[in-house]
Parts: C-alpha cells; structure tokens; sequence
C-alpha cells in the first residue's frame, strides 16, 4: 500500500448523527464529555484512583490467563514488560474491544486493533510522566454465536457449525481446521493467504477454547505491539468487580439514571441505541447464558421461576455475566483505564452511562471512536482520479456526482436542475411579492405549494433519467458501481480478513489527532 491520507470521520456518512455531534463537541442534551486532546486524557491519568493491591492482583490474573492459554511470554517481550509495568503507579491503559469472531472476523476488527495502538503511540510521545499500555478487551461472554461464527470469501459465507447458547469464549474450536481447509481451497493461492491459513492452523486447533486461541494470534501478530489481552470470563476479576456488581443490583442505579439520560437524549433528537432493564446482568451456567430477570420483585434467571438471593450471586459472582451496559462499569473497574476506543454504536450506549459512573464511584474514561480504513486497487483508483475526482467525494449522493462528471464533459449547458432552481426562486419571489401586497387567499397559496411540490417531483424524475443515460457511460458506471460497494456499503464490514491479509501489512497513519479519521490507502 504506497499512497495514504486521511480525512477526519465525522465528514463521512460513517458516523451516526449522535456519534457525529459528540465528536463536533455539539450539546446532545447530556453532559458531553469529549476530550479535545491528549493532554485531557493525561488529566483523567492524574485523578485516576486505582490502588497498588488492584495493579498487583491485575498482573497476577493476567500472567495465569496467557499461561493457560498456552501462550509463553519471554521476559524481553513487549506484552511481559507492559504487564509488569501495571504495578506502577504512573501506568494506565487505553482500552479497546470485540466480540471473538472466528479468524478474526470482517476488517475493522483490525483496524479497532491499530487505531487503538495510533492513539497509544500519540500519548506516550508527550513523555508527560505517564505510561499507556494498549488492551484488547475479548468479548468471551458473549453468547451471539450467530454473529461471530462466520467470514466471507469472495462473496460466499464459511459458517462454523457449533451449537450456541454458552459463552463464545468457553467453545472448543473442534470444526474449525476443517473450515479452515474448506476456505484455502476456495481462496487464491498467494503467498499472503499461504501465510495466513498457516496462522490459522498454528492456533485454531481442535483442543482449545476460541478465546484461547483468539487470544494466542491476536498475540503472534500484535506482540511486537505490546498488545495486552484480556479475558472477562475470570474469577478474580469478577471478585473485583463484586463490591460494583452488589450496589448496582441493590440500587438500581442503571435502571434509574441510564433511562433517564435516554430521556434527555431522545428530547434532543436523538433515539436511544438501548434501554437499560431492572437487572442488567446474565447468568452462566450449564454451558448456557441466560439473561437475569426481575419477577414479583425477586430475581430469578431467564423464564422460570428458579429464584437468585443477592447473597447466592455474589457468593456465585464468577457465574454472572455483565451485559452491554454493565460491561463497561465491569471494564473499568478492574483496569485502570484512561481511554476506551469503540465504533460509533458503541459510543451511543456509552454516553448515558455517566450518571451511572458518577453514582458507583468509578471515574468515566476519555469516549473515542475508532478509525475506519478504506484501502482501494490502482485501477479503481484509476477510474475516478482521472477525471479529477477526490476519493473522499465519492462520499456525496449520486446526483452531485453526475453534476461533477457534467462538468468535467462540459457537458452542463441548459442543465436542468439550473432551470428548476430558476423557477423555484421565481414562485418564491411572487409568494414574497403577494403577501407585501396583503394577498392572503389560501387558495393562492396553496397553488404556489403545489407548484413547489410538482418542481420537487420533477428534478426527481429528471434525475433518475439523467442517471439511466449515465449508467450507459462506462467510465461513470464504473465509478458509481466503486462507490456501491466501496462507500455505501462500508468495505470494513464487508469484507473480513480471510481474503483481505494484505491489511496486516500495513500500521495506520501516524498523526497527533485525537479525532476518528478514515484512512485511505492504495493498493499498487
């Protein structure tokens, strides 16, 4: 990939109107707690409180998971080092994570991964005194089999057939070097692919867990990185988490003050991505995850009426389960975290969390969005940059690219839309004049409204012809058919990893921005 730029994300329809106004520091109705730089996030280092028995049972838990995993840390390593630097008092952690998807899943789980490390290198080059590790936060809990047990190659979709239910993390990969054979057949046989099926086999072998294997490539290919990776699903971090997990259950601290800042949300404009529920916990148990209920004021777990004392789940504390909205109240509880770097859904049910931290005591982290990655061949590129059209203006609505395309024709003499603008300030210039001359006949006016409407029409009709005869053009068509498929339909989620390992090949763009930004790359 030898050409690169980037441009800041909230110029793209890649972000959410809510997304989008919290980024721009614009009022959405609840406190807007973006951090404009890095110099902010070294003030939430500064007020952090995470004591040293917390950093030492941190490490501890970290070094028993990788030697579980099977994952053998050499004491020169980055990822050794940045777990033993947790006992220090000046280190934090900036925070990113996913579901497990198998093989890593479609791109973005990758570029989560490197936009988190861009961010990571930024802070520690202010050398301000303090040390940020980058974590990887596997979502091993998870029980949505269906959304992370398939890839696509070449527009056919590879489906690992396991049974659902548990925890994603506790599956044991037996299925998975069998598909992984089925795909390289399909594949083409370069030696990118050939490195990556071998990958694949090193770690997804029939007798470990998903997260362990998730665990041991995310390490093989980012330990150079540092890249620390946790797994939720652990008894010492839950026992942390216990004093949090005990008062939110008592209180009801999410169902109160989440909900309301829905509220305040929703009065701005904006729909809430999730509601928070009475109890927002699952219980794991039996190789099932079931969601926790409140029934005649009791808890009971999922549809029975099997009944769990407060005393009984704490007691039992490794068996609940945190959803999407305790999970970052778990999250930051265990690390000492300064920053969370999530997609732009994520940051939507992030915001109404900080009422909730505030009540519990916990300090909320600095909310960033990832950066997204848009990587295109010479000859696509080719297409559009010789008529002079910018990557990022295919970004615009199909009718501002036949404008552009017109001109550059010059074929844009009597243009249609010209003259229906013309009439348009035509009608309102005699709807102004009538109503200075104290004309105010409904009927008067609602004719000129139709007229409007009709001239609406119109343009549309006109365009959508425009567009036909286009369609014809084949270098037009090419560019609208490049925009379809790399633009509109997101390519980071699209396409995944197998068959797309050249992205491993490359690091982001090293820039002081704190801002998401889609980078752009060519492919030569």
């Amino acid at each position: 990939m030898t050409k690169n730029e980037y441009i800041p994300i909230t110029e793209t329809p890649y972000v959410s109107k809510l997304a989008k106004d919290y980024l721009l520091g614009k009022d959405i109705g609840i406190n807007n707690p973006f951090v404009k730089d890095y110099k902010g996030i070294f003030d939430k280092a500064d007020s952090k409180h995470f004591s040293n028995e917390n950093r030492n049972l941190l490490v501890e838990a970290l070094f028993n998971q990788y030697e579980k995993d099977g994952v053998v840390l050499d004491k020169d390593s980055n990822v050794y080092q940045n777990i033993q630097s947790l006992k220090k008092s000046n280190t934090f952690t900036f925070t990113t994570g996913q579901q497990i998807h198998i093989f890593l899943g479609p791109l973005f789980f990758i570029y989560k991964i490197q936009s988190l490390f861009r961010h990571v290198k930024n802070f520690n080059a202010l050398n301000n005194g303090v040390k940020v590790v980058p974590v990887f936060w596997m979502a091993s809990e998870d029980h949505d089999l269906d959304e992370i047990n398939f890839v696509k190659l070449y527009g056919e979709k590879y489906t690992w057939e396991e049974e659902s239910g548990n925890a994603v993390g506790r599956l044991i990969c037996k299925g998975l070097p069998e598909l992984i054979d089925k795909i390289e057949a399909r594949a083409d046989k370069t030696e990118e692919n050939k490195e990556l099926f071998t990958l694949f086999r090193k770690h997804y072998s029939k007798e470990k867990t998903l997260a362990a294997a998730t665990r041991s490539l995310l390490n093989e290919i980012f330990g150079e990185e540092g890249l620390l990776i946790i797994d939720p699903d652990d008894k010492t971090f839950k026992q942390g988490f216990s004093e949090i997990a005990k008062k939110e259950i008592q209180e009801n601290i999410l169902f109160n003050s989440y909900n309301d800042q829905n509220i305040l949300l929703k009065k701005s404009g904006y729909e809430p991505r999730v509601n928070a529920q009475e109890i927002n916990f699952f219980w794991l148990e039996n190789d099932n995850r079931v969601k926790l209920k409140v029934k005649n004021n009791k808890i009971v777990i999922g549809d029975s009426d099997e009944e769990l004392s407060l005393d009984n789940i704490i007691k039992n504390i490794d068996k609940l389960s945190p959803n999407v909205i305790t999970r970052p109240l778990y999250q930051e509880t265990i690390l000492p975290n300064i920053l969370y770097l999530g997609g732009g859904a994520e940051l939507e049910y992030w915001l109404p969390l900080q009422e909730a931290f505030k009540n519990l005591g916990l300090q909320y982290p600095a909310l960033v969005q990832r950066d997204s990655v848009l990587y295109i061949s010479k000859k696509n590129f080719d297409s559009f940059d010789k008529i002079g059209l910018k990557w990022w203006e295919l970004f615009q609505e199909e009718k501002k690219l036949v404008a552009f395309y017109n001109n550059f024709l010059k074929d844009d003499s009597n243009n249609p839309d010209q003259i229906i603008d013309s009439i348009n300030l035509s009608i309102e210039q005699l709807s102004e004049t009538l109503k200075i001359k104290e004309i105010k006949s409904g009927l008067i006016f609602k004719e000129i409204s139709e007229m409007q409407k009709g001239l609406s029409r119109l343009s549309k009709q006109l365009f959508e012809e425009e567009l036909k005869i286009k369609a014809k053009d084949p270098v037009f068509s090419r560019i609208i058919k490049i925009k379809e498929k790399l633009f509109d339909k997101k390519q980071e989620r699209e396409e995944f990893l197998v068959g797309s390992y050249l992205v491993l090949k490359h690091s982001t763009l090293e820039f002081e921005y704190l801002k998401p930004v889609i980078n752009f790359y060519l492919i030569e």
